[in-house]
């Protein structure tokens, strides 16, 4: 067992190009031993080892491309270690010691890097840890207890759950005899899977229902870790709370975390989508702004401070990669371009297909190990949970990730490759699926009939709004406001679900985002084949923001759309608490900027149906005309970027 764990580790070593082998490499060894007591003790405590191994990764980094001598031999400390796992084999009877032996050594060295990882995870009860590993007998699901799964008479059967899901449930409610899944939520807009659960003790008795979400194991964890950051001191108590740790097995990649919904009733939520059209425009309306706004807006969207941006630090990570590229394994051509941070856009556009690119110290953002991929985002900390540290996104297709060990959060020092898709063609890809009646690449839309009758182009002008600086305000948000992740429990009290993009941001972004899932909820029986039906409705959200910057419209508000007014009855509450009318300058111009941007990504999602995405072009393209004529002219897409430029020729 020891020497297949020194040969893990050397190659673990190599692979980090760090030549020597460290307590951390023997480490991320027993985490990769399928079914050993390592990765069974650490997924027992909620943590997904592949999860554990990128953390250490990023704490270690990758060593220098100049070694050339694999030595591959022990530090002083991976000796004590060794020497120590070796008397506990003696002790027990044993020539060769064992993977526990290791780990026991391993966590009883207090302060070396794995353990010290552990604790920045949260399981800092090193006692407890040795405890368990001392006595930990290897298992595996099917060993486990089984726990039957009914469904409920409101659970969608064309939608089954497959087996991997079905066994992160097992998992997440071991010890209850049965459960049933009483139906999907909603969600967003992510592969993510909601369902509401209602667990059954042993006399049958039902347990009161919880949620539970189910997706790849790092977008898990990575939830968990925001909740704590973000959520679990900062909302009420009548709120949906994340209990426990999340849960994973070594036979899948999927991991499930619960929410418990703190009730005095056993009446299961639901989500707003599922009822949005039982109530009326003004009810629904009313509910976001005197129920939901005023729960959570104390602890997070009005505890809100002035905050002066580039609007790419908030929403570039909205759009698609700036860049696709095929990975080449030649040195890089003389005219070869080079990205590096700081950066700055100007000559990214004139980059076309086959166009020679060098990218320096990007982090990677996610490896897609199916599509043999990583995304690249600008600067060190890109992998971080703040929405600037994601912008300038690069994917790399062709990357060979079984000889090349890439993680989230490295650092790359170079790569090149070939342009294959630049983000202009993919909006514009985005924009020509819709099969529009105008030219998708002029400057502005011609609509017949609506004032004004020009409407700039989005897929056109979004980057001239990039470079702009908004004066706003910066708080807590949900990240991902929908009505999926609204709840609705009993007596219409409010909670909300899934933050696993709760962060510190733009504080308009969520109402603006959530305007957007709406407008395309609200209207969707409104809307058909032809552009006539989405331009009606544009003619009325016209109304709408005329009448939200004081002025009378020509006629009365479309009664679906006096629940987005609310929305911007709580935008204004927003814009009032940083005292932004307090100028000379109407302020709108920084909410249509969130708008803006929120409907240019909702274009390009291929869940919503093709009238849907219209709809968000055209209000795309009304936002930014509004932007333009609400912002001060020095910033209205005129405001050079600060930054040096980002390109010169190798």
């Amino acid at each position: 067992m020891l020497t297949e764990i020194l040969n893990a580790a050397r190659q673990e070593s190599a692979q980090m190009r760090h030549y020597y082998i460290g307590v951390e490499h023997l480490f991320i060894a027993m985490l990769n031993q399928r079914g050993g007591i390592t990765s069974n003790l650490i997924q027992d405590h909620g943590f997904k080892p592949e999860y554990v191994i990128d953390s250490l990764r990023r704490k270690m980094g990758k060593g220098s491309k100049t070694q050339t001598v694999a030595l591959g031999l022990p530090t002083p400390r991976a000796d004590r270690l060794i020497e120590s796992a070796r008397r506990l084999a003696t002790k027990s009877g044993r020539t060769e010691p064992n993977e526990r032996d290791l780990l026991v050594s391993l966590l009883r060295d207090g302060d070396c890097l794995p353990v010290r990882l552990l604790k920045a995870l949260g399981l800092s009860d090193m006692d407890h840890l040795l405890e368990a590993a001392q006595a930990y007998r290897l298992h595996n699901d099917s060993q486990q207890p089984y726990v039957s799964i009914e469904f409920g008479p409101d659970f969608d059967r064309s939608k089954e759950l497959n087996n991997e899901q079905l066994l992160i449930l097992r998992r997440i409610f071991h010890g209850y005899l049965s459960i049933r899944v009483d139906r999907y939520l909603t969600g967003g807009y992510s592969e993510a899977t909601l369902v509401v659960v209602t667990p059954m003790a042993s006399d049958r008795r039902p347990d009161a229902p919880v949620v539970i979400k189910i997706d790849q194991g790092d977008r898990i964890q990575d939830e968990y870790q925001r909740y704590d950051s973000h959520v679990r001191t900062k909302l009420p108590p009548l709120t949906a709370r994340v209990e426990g740790r999340p849960v994973s097995s070594e036979m899948s990649a999927l991991a499930g975390i619960k929410y418990t919904l703190v009730t005095d009733t056993d009446l299961k939520p639901k989500d707003l989508r599922a009822i949005i059209n039982q109530w009326d425009g003004e009810t629904l309306g009313n509910w976001l702004e005197n129920t939901l706004f005023p729960a959570f807006g104390n602890h997070w969207w009005l505890q809100n401070y002035p905050y002066r941006f580039q609007v790419w630090q908030e929403y570039d990570w909205m759009l698609p990669p700036i860049l696709t590229l095929e990975l080449t394994k030649e040195d890089p051509h003389p005219t070869s371009v080079r990205i590096q941070v700081p950066v700055r856009r100007s000559r990214l556009r004139s980059l076309e297909y086959g166009d020679s690119v060098t990218v320096e110290n990007f982090v990677v953002q996610k490896v897609y190990p199916a599509r043999n991929a990583i995304l690249l985002a600008a600067g060190p900390g890109a992998a971080s949970m703040h929405a600037r540290m994601n912008a300038y996104r690069i994917e790399i297709r062709n990357v060979d990730l079984h000889r090349n060990t890439h993680f989230r959060g490295e650092v790359i020092d170079s790569i090149t490759g070939t342009v294959y898709k630049t983000r202009h063609e993919m909006l514009a890809h985005a924009l020509s699926a819709l099969e529009p009646y105008f030219d998708i690449y002029t400057s502005t839309i011609h609509i017949p009939g609506f004032s004004p009758e020009y409407l700039p182009n989005p897929i056109t002008r979004y980057n001239l709004l990039l470079d702009d600086y908004l004066n706003g305000s910066r708080a807590t948000i949900h990240g991902d406001l929908h009505p999926g992740n609204i709840m609705i429990g009993p007596k219409e009290s409010a909670f909300l679900i899934d933050f696993a993009h709760t962060r510190e941001g733009h504080t308009l972004f969520d109402w603006a985002n959530l305007e957007t899932s709406l407008l395309c909820d609200l209207f969707i029986d409104d809307l058909d084949d032809t552009w006539d039906s989405v331009i009606d409705i544009l003619r009325e959200i016209r109304v709408l923001n005329k009448s939200a910057e004081g002025s009378n419209g020509t006629h009365p508000i479309h009664p679906s759309l006096k629940s987005i007014a609310h929305i911007r009855r709580i935008a204004h509450q927003i814009l009032t608490a940083t005292n932004v009318f307090s100028g000379t300058q109407n302020p709108w111009g920084e909410y249509y900027m969130a708008l803006a941007f929120c409907a240019l990504r909702a274009m390009s999602r291929d869940t919503l149906n093709i009238p849907q995405r219209r709809l968000m072009a055209l209000l795309a393209a009304l936002a930014i005309n509004d932007v333009t004529g609400h912002l001060p002219q020095n910033i209205a897409g005129k405001t050079p970027t600060p930054d040096g430029d980002d390109t010169n020729y190798i």
